[in-house]
């Protein structure tokens, strides 16, 4: 009899076992499952997590957790991640893979931003002065909006050194001291005159650029250092001439500007919050067309 009570616990506990073993090995099929099933989705620099712990958000996607791979997908847990601990719950067991050992495909940079700047012209590239042969376009205000988006991203050091490629718009508005100055095109050159045909009190030129900046940028936690250099193609330009009573006569022409033309750019910030200084190379007219200036701008930008 005590042999049979003996045999009977026995297989209680063994099918006990073996029933602990079969529901832990379903909760890490679920767990895989589950983590399978998160979303990860990024916006700028910002990266939120759908998953069935709710939404998480991560401010910045430099540190990724570590169960993410660089290719956004979270690694698969495997059985063998698991232990049983003293209270009879599971854990991870699985150990973040080493920086060294990692290797990222993509570089993120701070390219996508909005700008604002001031905008002037200057008759040398790298400097601020304007000749008295181009004075009659003495700026009273000049203001440069900006958006780019980060297109590609090449890598050289980890995540820390790269190349940045992105693409944007850039647009300049340039206010004339002289505020009945009017700018147009005859025999093939930029002429300009005094207009008294209105009694004018704003003469404005508006240029609007796509542009695509290509940069090396270095991160060291929430700082970032970028210079490189960016192309621009100009797509619209405008002159405006505004009366004291509201009136405006906006000219749409060619100013015998050069279509393609490349700046110098740099920037520095901490997070989101930068600011730039962008210098010309290229002059604003067509050699023997206009006068020769060079547009340089500088101001702040909002890093998202």
């Amino acid at each position: 009899m005590t042999g049979v009570v003996l045999m009977s616990a026995t297989t209680l506990f063994a099918e006990t076992d073996n029933a602990t073993t079969l529901d832990f090995s379903a909760d890490s099929t679920y767990s895989q499952t589950k983590a399978n099933d998160a979303k990860s989705y990024h916006f700028g620099k910002r990266e939120v997590i759908f998953d069935d712990n709710g939404i998480h958000f991560i401010k910045d996607r430099y540190n990724f957790d570590s169960s993410f791979d660089d290719d956004d997908t979270r690694r698969p847990l495997q059985t063998a991640d698991y232990q049983n601990n003293a209270n009879g719950t599971s854990a991870t067991n699985a150990s973040p893979s080493s920086p060294k050992q990692k290797k990222y495909r993509y570089f993120y940079s701070n390219l996508a931003s909005l700008e604002l700047g001031v905008a002037r012209f200057a008759s040398n590239p790298l400097s601020a002065d304007i000749s008295d042969s181009a004075s009659y376009l003495d700026l009273n205000r000049g203001i440069q909006l900006g958006l780019c988006i980060d297109a590609a991203g090449v890598p050289i050091i980890s995540r820390r050194l790269g190349i940045g490629v992105g693409l944007g718009v850039k647009c300049d508005i340039y206010s004339f001291s002289t505020k009945n100055l009017a700018l147009a095109k005859a025999d093939g050159r930029l002429i300009h005159y005094a207009d008294t045909s209105k009694p004018y009190n704003k003469s404005k030129l508006t240029n609007t650029y796509l542009t695509v900046p290509v940069v090396l940028e270095f991160h060291n936690k929430g700082l970032y250092v970028m210079a490189g250099v960016e192309g621009n193609l100009l797509v619209w330009s405008n002159t405006k001439m505004k009366t004291s009573s509201g009136d405006k006569d906006r000219i749409h022409s060619d100013l015998c500007q050069n279509m393609f033309s490349y700046n110098l750019l740099a920037k520095i910030g901490v997070d989101c919050i930068g600011a730039f200084v962008r210098a010309s190379m290229s002059p604003m007219f067509a050699k023997d067309k206009g006068p020769e200036i060079y547009p340089y701008s500088a101001g702040i930008s909002l890093t998202f």
